[in-house]
């Protein structure tokens, strides 16, 4: 008995071992090329690529004296450009680099033949002289220039600007008596610094990720790529002065071994270049390759949801409201409710889990006596929504030290909550734990998720899936990378949830959307989420609990940078939900079913319609999305008929009736409504086409199956025959 129990116990140790070792924290990244730096100057050079874009490298300063050491800036470190008079070898330890060396100049006399002639800008003269030393510097024109350096400056490295344009063919100094030079030094380009990067091999490079932020001592930042140190090409220029961490994907890939990143600087005494991050992929960038498409789950009507809360915006039961208005209003949108249900509405501290049952017999929760979940989520359901809770939390609303023993308060609160709202009243479909808890003790979310997990699968087999995380960038500033959230012991959670917005920063450092298809757009962090699930979690669905634009219209403004026009916004949100669903997304909810009645700002101006001031007037987006549940409603993604620079096209098939729709547009950044003539392979007949926003007919030609389409930004439905 006891040999059989300490087998059991070996064998379980391995099998826990094991498990920790199959699971990869950072599965569902892509990481960029490995390379070997060298820099011109400077310390630090490792912050170039450790994935920091606050830490960098910067480099030391050319001037005054900082490029004397240099070959590629001092032009006398290269002895082929100047022959010396009376016959001392250009190699000697006046021309050295080494300020510390000297040459004795013999007769106070001599004389610099440069060949050919060449255009400096600054001379860099250190000596040790008992009378005056002049310098004579004589032009193409034959005109002098002239300096002198007294005794007093013995020892010291004086530098001489050069102001004329004219080339440079010969350098005389003289004094009345013998003197030691101890270096005579040249700039004759623009002072600059560089990175070189070695990548081992010859790459496939189409995408640069970086960050350059510098002052005013920068005045270009080129990046060059080559395969011999030698020889270099241009690849694309930097933005000295862009502030955040910027996305590049080239317009073609190039085959380089090597790219050296070069900053030009003025010529001031004291000026330093600096890189933050620097991070080289293939075309693909951070995100991969794109994953094959597969048909979808679920129909579109299943997929499309939308964010709301209690209430939907009038601050009263959603019971109390007039018809037509709240729930009512937006079954024409979506099937499909996602809500924020904070923890601190149904209790002060996690110690006093709610007695659910009180709550729906009208006696509040031990937060708010007033509140009765049953009585509002029952209204919907009413209606026809299924509804998926976010349980929220933050440090604002309730902060971490309220947990006091985590893991079994949590497990207690998600018992009682999956009793009370799926078992006895089959109200909630899915339970995410938490929102955006991002600024949350990671070890305390993961004891929450662990203990409300376990305690709702205890009486419930309803969907349990984690907070908002992303799988592509460690280092992001939200805090959100999910191996600080989701660890091997997590792997019985029912899915993975992520918030996408399609918007990039600027070079001035403001936030703007660009459309779906971009690839820079965060629509495709969904591939490094399905890399992260194949590896940890196979089989496991992925969900997009938030995705949206801000806009004008429905009778307000919008003024944050982060806006679109009230066209765009419809455009895009219909764009972006099919990319999403075509990347196999289980569900995807719009944020916010309408807009926040404050002024504008992120996220304030994302509705669907305006807010209570307006009375909710309707934006396009709204009509669209209302149009797409009648046309597609029952339809599935099939498959994918074009995807690249010109179209998307995907198929979309209803399983019962055998119908095929065809939905399709050019993906366009500006001047939607533009129409191009396009050919799309289509694999039935095409019976009629339909614009999105107002379902008219478009016109069309179809030939053995080629279909001849203007086509714009704005999505049509072509529908084929049986």
């Amino acid at each position: 008995m006891t040999q059989r129990f300490l087998l059991f116990v070996i064998s379980l140790i391995f099998s826990v071992s094991l498990t920790a070792q199959q699971w990869d924290a950072d599965a569902g990244l892509v990481h960029p090329y490995a390379a070997k730096i060298t820099v011109s100057s400077g310390q630090n050079s490792q912050n170039i690529n450790d994935n920091n874009p606050h830490t960098f490298w910067q480099s030391g300063n050319p001037l005054p004296h900082g490029y004397i050491a240099r070959k590629d800036l001092n032009y006398f470190l290269n002895p082929q450009h100047f022959s010396l008079q009376p016959g001392l070898p250009a190699q000697n330890p006046a021309f050295d680099g080494n300020t510390n060396t000297h040459q004795e100049i013999q007769n106070g006399r001599l004389s610099l033949r440069l060949q050919p002639a060449a255009s400096l800008l600054l001379l860099s003269l250190k000596a040790e002289t008992k009378d005056s030393l002049f310098l004579s510097l004589q032009t193409q024109s034959h005109r002098i220039i002239r300096f002198s350096y007294p005794p007093s400056d013995n020892f010291q490295a004086k530098n001489f600007i050069i102001k004329t344009k004219e080339k440079i063919i010969s350098i005389r100094l003289e004094s009345n008596i013998s003197f030691q030079l101890y270096e005579l030094a040249a700039l004759h380009k623009p002072p600059t610094e560089y990175v070189l990067f070695d990548y081992g091999r010859t790459r496939d490079i189409g995408w640069i990720s970086s960050r350059q932020l510098n002052s005013q001592s920068v005045t270009r930042i080129e990046v060059l790529a080559g395969n011999d140190k030698h020889r270099w090409k241009p690849v694309t220029s930097l933005n000295p002065k862009a502030i955040p961490f910027l996305y590049e994907p080239l317009s073609h890939t190039i085959r380089a071994r090597y790219l050296k990143v070069v900053f030009s600087l003025p010529l001031r005494n004291y000026q330093k270049a600096a890189l933050w991050e620097f991070a080289v992929y293939d075309k693909n960038g951070p995100w991969g390759a794109r994953p094959a498409a597969e048909p979808s789950q679920n129909t579109f009507a299943e997929a499309f949801g939308l964010n709301t809360f209690w209430g939907w915006g009038y601050s009263v039961y959603s019971d109390l409201l007039k018809p037509g208005t709240g729930q009512e209003k937006f079954k024409a949108v979506s099937k499909n409710l996602r809500s924020y249900e904070p923890l601190n509405w149904d209790m002060i501290r996690p110690q006093q889990i709610p007695d659910f049952t009180k709550m729906a017999a009208g006696g509040g929760t031990p937060a708010k006596k007033w509140l009765n979940w049953d009585r509002e989520y029952k209204t919907w359901i009413r209606s026809g929504f299924s509804i998926d809770i976010s349980l929220a939390f933050t440090q604002d609303n309730f902060p971490d030290s309220l947990w006091k023993n985590t893991y079994h308060e949590a497990y207690a609160f998600g018992k009682a909550y999956a009793t009370h709202f799926c078992v006895k009243n089959n109200i909630v479909d899915k339970i995410e734990i938490g929102n955006e808890p991002w600024g949350y003790s990671t070890l305390t979310y993961r004891q929450i998720l662990a203990g409300m997990n376990a305690g709702i699968k205890s009486v419930s087999k309803v969907p349990v899936i984690s907070c908002a995380v992303q799988a592509f960038e460690p280092e992001n500033d939200n805090n959100n990378y999910i191996s600080r959230f989701i660890t091997a012991s997590d792997r019985n959670i029912d899915g993975l949830n992520t918030h996408i917005y399609s918007y990039v920063f600027q070079e001035n450092g403001k936030r703007t959307a660009v459309n779906p298809e971009d690839p820079r757009s965060e629509v495709w962090s969904i591939i490094n989420l399905i890399r992260f699930r194949n590896k940890n979690m196979p089989g496991k669905p992925i969900y997009v609990t938030e995705f949206g634009f801000d806009s004008k219209g429905g009778g307000e403004n919008c003024t944050h940078s982060e806006c679109v026009s009230e066209q765009k916004q419809a455009i895009y949100g219909v764009r972006m939900a099919m990319i999403l669903w075509r990347l196999g997304t289980r569900q995807f909810y719009w944020y916010f079913f309408a807009n926040v009645a404050y002024s504008s700002f992120l996220h304030n101006r994302s509705g669907l319609c305006g807010s209570y001031n307006t009375g909710f007037r309707e934006k396009l987006s709204f009509k669209v999305f209302a149009l797409l549940q009648q046309k597609i409603g029952n339809y599935h993604f099939a498959k994918i008929i074009r995807e690249d620079n010109d179209v998307y096209a995907y198929l979309l098939e209803d399983y019962t009736t055998g119908s095929n729709i065809i939905i399709a547009w050019r993906p366009t950044a500006s001047h939607h409504l533009e129409q191009l003539p396009e050919e799309l392979g289509v694999p039935e007949k095409v019976s009629k086409i339909n614009s999105i926003f107002n379902n008219k007919n478009v016109s069309f030609r179809e030939t053995n199956r080629v279909l001849r389409i203007n086509l714009s930004g704005v999505p049509v439905l072509i529908y084929l025959e049986k």
